[in-house]
């Protein structure tokens, strides 16, 4: 399942410090808010009256807006660099944070959901581009340790962001969460920035040996291609699947007489297993590629079906198992698909394209969740529909062709043959 040779050992013994300031930047700018929203939605239905697809909608305006901003900051990315980007967004979600205490009505609430759209996704491009440029015969691995930072957000983050609203109110909790962006990631941001900017600047030369080719041609011809398309309605229908899970789950466990406070244990757990989940799904990418993910993508298919009967003790062990494994699988599908079937030119353009596209996905979901919900006053036709939606996806990675990545690992091998 894993590759461990002395090339993968090497990018990590050498670049491991990239890996620190990615997860760092992850856990404490994108986690802190993304993983909070579930627990803000039953806070904001009982003060302001508001249905859950209102007070949901809240996610689908933050993803909409990432997929328009992930567009901006891919072609920013091959300019202006991965530090300077990355300090941008974290610090605007910073501050959206800090702007839920102000918020007494559905439009400055959707105003912070359009700053949360710009900041998170952004950050997400941000450090999947650092790791791409900076890794290679090991990703898919190292895309999992930089992940690790969203995962272990998905542990510490509901416990906290609950402790908080209990203790401060929803307003003051989400403010205090900003307190990891100022005092940790920002300062290594501004170090990686001053410090590390050689590692860009060589990856800047050894693109600018190769032929000169326009990003827009560059990406024209990838759009006539097959394997464009397949990856990008494979990642738009399986993140409509993700982020429903996602902002959904506390009403879930709530409706199955899970109190929030055992909520937010269940969802830690799904965040505690997530982490090794992202290390096997990376090594599974490492050493399968597209068809290693299709048969991953199966794990959101399980978690809807398991999610129908989560007052069952079992079921419910077996739903977070599954769902965590699912969640690790989609965090890591899109860069590490696209080195492997396009290669590294444009990287930063294209991986805003397929996050953009997933972010559509993200947008939807929740939105489509709560609107089913609200018409049926149940979950269950939503999640049937996901099973359906899942296989989809599945069928559709399956498919794709990683040309770049079979072309490494026939070099290995025959480098490996001639020593």
């Amino acid at each position: 399942m894993f590759r461990f040779d002395q090339t993968f050992r090497d990018e990590f013994r050498n670049n491991w410090i990239y890996l620190l300031i990615g997860f760092a930047a992850l856990f404490f700018g994108f986690s802190a808010p993304a993983y909070a929203l579930p627990f803000l939605y039953p806070e904001v239905i009982k003060e302001f009256g508001w249905t859950r697809e209102q007070a949901t909608l809240l996610a689908s305006a933050k993803y909409f807006t990432g997929a328009i901003a992930c567009l901006v900051v891919g072609r920013l990315l091959d300019v202006i660099g991965v530090w300077i980007a990355l300090l941008g967004s974290i610090t605007i979600g910073a501050i959206a944070c800090i702007a839920f205490l102000w918020v007494n009505d559905l439009t400055t609430y959707y105003v912070i959901g359009i700053m949360l759209g710009v900041a998170g996704p952004c950050a997400i491009v941000s450090v999947f581009v650092l790791v791409a440029r900076t890794f290679h015969a090991s990703q898919g691995t190292a895309t999992g340790v930089a992940l690790l930072g969203t995962g272990l957000g998905g542990v510490v983050m509901p416990v906290v962001t609950e402790a908080l609203m209990s203790h401060f109110g929803w307003r003051y909790a989400m403010a205090l969460l900003s307190l990891g962006i100022w005092l940790i990631a920002l300062p290594l941001l501004v170090y990686g920035l001053l410090r590390l900017r050689i590692g860009e600047e060589a990856v800047a030369e050894a693109e600018a040996k190769q032929a000169p080719v326009g990003v827009l041609v560059h990406l024209g011809r990838l759009a006539k291609g097959r394997d464009f398309w397949l990856m990008s309605i494979a990642f738009f229908v399986i993140t409509i699947v993700d982020q429903a899970f996602t902002q959904h789950q506390v009403l879930m466990l709530n409706d199955a007489g899970i109190s929030t406070e055992m909520a937010a244990l269940a969802i830690g757990a799904i965040g505690l297993l997530s982490m090794p989940g992202r290390i096997v799904a990376g090594g599974v990418l490492d050493k399968s590629s597209s068809r290693g993910l299709a048969v991953l993508y199966i794990n959101f298919a399980l978690a809807a079906l398991f999610a129908l009967m989560l007052g069952n003790v079992i079921l419910l062990v077996a739903f977070i198992v599954v769902r965590a494994m699912a969640h690790a699988s989609a965090m890591i599908d899109g860069p590490v698909i696209a080195r492997h079937t396009f290669g590294t030119r444009h990287l930063g353009v294209l991986l805003g394209l397929f996050t953009a596209t997933a972010n559509l996905g993200s947008a939807t979901g929740p939105w489509l969740m709560g609107r089913m919900y609200d018409a049926t006053s149940s979950y269950n036709l939503a999640l049937y529909l996901f099973v359906g939606l899942v296989a989809v996806s599945a069928v559709l990675i399956w498919l794709v062709r990683p040309v770049v990545w079979q072309g490494e690992k026939a070099s290995a091998v025959a480098q490996g043959a001639s020593q």
